[in-house]
């Protein structure tokens, strides 16, 4: 199926056959989008409710925040890949087993080298206009896809083209390493055929179901940003153009592994986080009007810098791993 994504005024045509600049780089045009010190809607009882992972819960993998003393020598940048331990093997709590989601209809393990064919790596100016995304920042290595981000600001991120649909869910098996907090990693889901930056009129929404934003380089949590199309009169106060937004936060050690899903039907939208839901709304108004396609980035906000935690390295490389992705159906 044939693919056309929207850059402002700038139109970009996308088919199996040619592929030109990116597709799915038309996110954000404006470091405003992600100002989290504008007002964010405040939902009626009964209609979205967001949540952290309850008190006490323990998933598998360690859901909660670092057991670190907070010193520089404990958040110091981790060692040389090389000394690394090997990761434990694909899978650990998801919610496709825990909801039986059954078959994917699309997955992607990373086992040997990218399928350029499935995936378009963004070849261009990087969020904001800020930085490059280069396609050399994104890699297949050790049985994972992996996007760097250098000190300035060349980095990476890519769209699946198998991985668009209307209604349906996306699951990924992720990590990142402790770097500059200017250095944001996203998990979203994106219109097909719609406009750029966050939900401009028409432009169809955005499901950031993964996004480290302002976690000041610890990796100690994770938020859901779902953005929608408001209507005229009725705009969310604070947010660039029509955009509105739901969101939630939940802390979690992203230096070691864990699955994000999104689960999309027609009633509502559900975030999880190691098979746990901890994002929810049922609301009409936000739902996208049409088919999201997934995309993967690592995106470079310079203006982030300076909120990065003592001890750690700023110019180090920011690392984003992906052991797999996989979509099902609705």
């Amino acid at each position: 199926m044939p693919f056309s994504f929207r850059r402002r005024t700038v139109v970009v045509a996308l088919t199996t056959v040619t592929i030109t600049v990116s597709a799915f780089a038309a996110l954000r045009e404006s470091p405003a989008d992600f100002d989290p010190a504008s007002d964010t809607q405040r939902i009626p009882p009964g209609e979205t409710t967001v949540w952290d992972v309850p008190d006490g819960f323990e998933p598998p993998d360690g859901v909660g925040p670092s057991d670190s003393p907070g010193g520089p020598e404990s958040i110091a940048p981790p060692p040389p890949e090389e000394t690394e331990k090997p990761r434990p093997p694909s899978g650990g709590a998801t919610a496709a087993q825990r909801y039986g989601w059954g078959t994917p209809l699309a997955a992607d393990e990373f086992n040997t080298t990218l399928d350029t064919k499935a995936w378009e790596v963004y070849n261009g100016p990087g969020h904001a206009g800020n930085g490059k995304r280069r396609p050399e920042a994104v890699t297949v290595k050790n049985g994972a896809l992996r996007i760097t981000g250098g000190p300035d600001g060349t980095t990476g991120g890519l769209g699946w083209h198998k991985g668009s649909q209307k209604l349906g869910r996306w699951e990924a098996r992720l990590k990142l390493n402790r770097s500059c907090a200017c250095y944001n990693a996203n998990m979203l889901l994106w219109p097909v055929g719609g406009g750029g930056g966050t939900a401009p009129k028409g432009g169809g929404g955005e499901i950031d179901y993964m996004e480290t934003y302002e976690d000041n380089g610890l990796r100690t949590g994770a938020n859901f940003f779902l953005h929608y199309d408001q209507k005229e009169g009725s705009e969310q106060k604070g947010r660039e153009g029509n955009s509105g937004r739901v969101d939630a936060h939940t802390k979690v050690d992203l230096t070691t592994w864990h699955t994000f899903a999104v689960e999309w039907t027609a009633k509502e939208i559900n975030g999880y986080l190691d098979g746990r839901r901890w994002f929810h709304t049922s609301r009409r108004d936000v739902q996208p009007p049409g088919p999201m396609g997934q995309a993967i980035q690592l995106d470079w906000i310079p203006g982030l810098t300076d909120t990065t935690a003592p001890g750690i390295n700023k110019k180090a490389e920011a690392i984003l791993q992906v052991d797999w992705i996989r979509m099902y159906g609705p």
